[in-house]
């Protein structure tokens, strides 16, 4: 083996060599189980073998019953030892993949927003369980398969050989055309099963993807359309996985055909020895016995090799992300955890969202001083949400752009920011859990089991959600559907905010989180968030102008810039400024809905 080549090994099959040495005691015991088994296989040719020359030859039939209790004494001793090889060695394949997966899905949470960004969830998916699982299948079958060829290939020849030499030679002559067989086809199996895996990734992508979004499927009348698609997908899918059996399936019958070939040679050669009495009966019988042997270990390597090239690509697909570093990581700063007193400043801040070549904020410089309550208007794409964003960190920011409490944010330990971040996005999601655990998420150190529904209920009701969730049918302990499409988009919308409320943060952000609710209902909830005790720094982004006229300080962004800030009474005076605008659209879109609610009023007459 080359150096590259052999090189090359050695990245291909680092996963099987750390977790084979990881569980080596494990491996070994389950090796040592195989190997007991494979020399223990090497006895029932010779008893047959004394079984026949015995009747042959006429002896007593006492050697007979020796006979049949050997065998019966070993195939007990091999069912011992396969026990032994399942219990170890399948065991430490799945503790390898148990771990596999622990690391892939540590790695992932350690990520940032802009790689979930780029990548679909079901090829992401589809790395934890199919490319995992065949690196486990080759820990465990793998490795199986492959030691017991080997054990074979060494062992029974030498059997062969003790019998007779000259129909050793003969048998083996075959021999050589497997590894030209081999070689030509790897390649092919690596190749042919990467693009397996790429297309299996793209079918799991498809299948999340609508069944996410199958109630739009459903209200376009898309059914037959996604339908196709899927069914197209499916029909490449099982396209290259049939030009891959095609070589896969091809190694058995190629290998078997190679060792009859080695067959015929001894019975041409064998027989003729038989009668000529070179060889007795019982040595011919016993010999053919071994060359039939010969046949598993070359069907095994076949197998050995589709399970290592899968676990090759799998390894491939697997290091890909795992070398994938975040862009956000966590702060090496000396500063240990403290308590965030809630002010924030950006200086000249510029931000582009990881991939793009465009600045979504430009020059950005603001001040939010430890308390207030910030609110921030803009048009759709103007920035705010990905200003917001940046708050907890789920994007990376450049040193010097941004302060929390006058320390630069990239200096704050992750975790500990966010713990005292509570972050509302405009997407809700809720988990497939209880009310009570989704808004006790935040609680590191809350236990539904144990602890009271004090700080649960309290959150709910500041968020004007607890009289709803009474209404449930078994209230706080009700499980939720998949992403909470059991309750309206108000009362999720409202959990979400009683879930950053629950764990009292030192800054609240809410990036247009009173959308769905009504303006009543928003009223009540901005006058407890004022009202709460431990209150601090409170970020509104809103297109309303009753959840910004009582803030302390309203942000116009446009364009990725501040355009104006200022109280709603300091904004009013420029008449031409970007705030008068806004309020005008409002109160336009106010009487327009007024207007509407009148005719409908007087059904429909004018």
């Amino acid at each position: 083996m080359s150096s590259g080549a052999f090189a090359r090994f050695k990245e291909d099959s680092s996963f099987l060599r750390f977790y084979l040495w990881k569980y080596r005691r494990g491996v070994g015991a389950g090796v040592a189980s195989l190997l007991m088994v494979d020399l223990l296989e090497l006895l029932p040719p010779i008893l047959l073998m004394h079984a026949v020359d015995t009747v042959i030859q006429k002896k007593p039939a006492v050697h007979l019953l020796y006979c049949a209790l050997a065998y019966l004494g070993i195939a007990s001793v091999q069912a011992l030892g396969r026990y032994g090889w399942r219990m170890y060695l399948i065991r430490s394949s799945m503790l390898a993949g148990r771990d596999l997966r622990q690391e892939y899905a540590s790695h992932l949470f350690q990520l940032s927003s802009s790689f979930f960004d780029r990548r679909k969830i079901g090829d992401l998916m589809s790395v934890a369980t199919s490319d995992v699982e065949a690196i486990r299948m080759a820990m465990g079958n793998g490795l199986l398969t492959f030691a017991d060829a080997f054990f074979y290939l060494i062992t029974v020849p030498i059997a062969m050989l003790w019998l007779s030499p000259k129909l050793t030679l003969i048998a083996m002559i075959p021999l050589p055309l497997i590894p030209w067989f081999v070689a030509r086809n790897e390649q092919k199996i690596h190749q042919r099963f990467r693009k397996v895996q790429d297309s299996f990734s793209h079918l799991s992508a498809l299948a999340q993807e609508n069944l996410n979004g199958i109630r739009v499927v459903k209200a376009f009348a898309q059914e037959d359309k996604q339908l196709s698609r899927f069914r197209k997908a499916g029909e490449n899918f099982i396209r290259l996985n049939m030009n891959l059996a095609r070589v896969q399936t091809s190694f058995g019958p190629m290998l078997d055909f190679f060792m009859s070939l080695g067959l015929v040679l001894l019975l041409w050669v064998g027989g003729d020895s038989v009668i000529t009495g070179a060889v007795s009966l019982g040595t011919f019988v016993a010999f053919q016995r071994y060359i039939q042997k010969m046949v598993w270990p070359m069907t095994a390597i076949g197998m050995a090799i589709n399970f290592y090239q899968r676990s090759v690509v799998g390894s491939e697909r697997l290091k890909e992300i795992l070398a994938v570093k975040s862009d956000t990581p966590e702060s090496t700063s000396a500063i240990g955890p403290r308590k965030i007193q809630g002010k924030i400043e950006f200086r000249n801040l510029s931000f582009r969202f990881p991939g793009t070549s465009s600045d979504v904020l430009k020059g950005v410089n603001l001040v939010i001083e430890a308390g207030q309550r910030i609110s921030m208007i803009g048009e759709i794409g103007s920035g705010k949400s990905a200003l917001l964003s940046l708050i907890p960190r789920l994007y990376p920011v450049q040193d010097g752009m941004l302060f929390i409490d006058d320390i630069d944010i990239n200096h704050w330990p992750l975790e500990e920011l966010r713990k005292q971040v509570g972050y509302v996005s405009q997407e809700v999601f809720l988990f497939s859990e209880t009310v009570c655990e989704n808004v006790a998420y935040g609680l590191h150190q809350w236990r539904s089991s144990v602890d009271s529904l004090d700080p649960i209920e309290g959150a709910a009701k500041l968020a004007q959600v607890h009289h709803d969730v009474q209404g449930l049918s078994a209230g706080y302990q009700t499980r939720l559907s998949e992403r909470g499409v059991n309750l309206s988009g108000g009362q999720k919308q409202r959990l979400t905010i009683a879930r950053a409320v629950a764990k009292n943060p030192a800054i609240l952000v809410l990036d247009d989180a009173l959308s769905s609710v009504d303006v009543q209902t928003e009223e009540q909830i901005l006058q407890s968030l004022r009202s709460r005790s431990g209150r601090n720094t409170e970020i509104i982004s809103a297109h309303r102008i009753s959840t910004v006229r009582d803030a302390d300080k309203i942000i116009v962004f446009d364009a990725g810039q501040v355009r104006q800030q200022g109280t709603h009474d300091e904004l009013i005076m420029d008449r031409r400024g970007a705030y008068q605008v806004f309020l005008e659209q409002q109160q336009l879109s106010e009487d327009l809905e007024q207007l509407g609610d009148a005719y409908l009023a007087q059904g429909g007459n004018p």
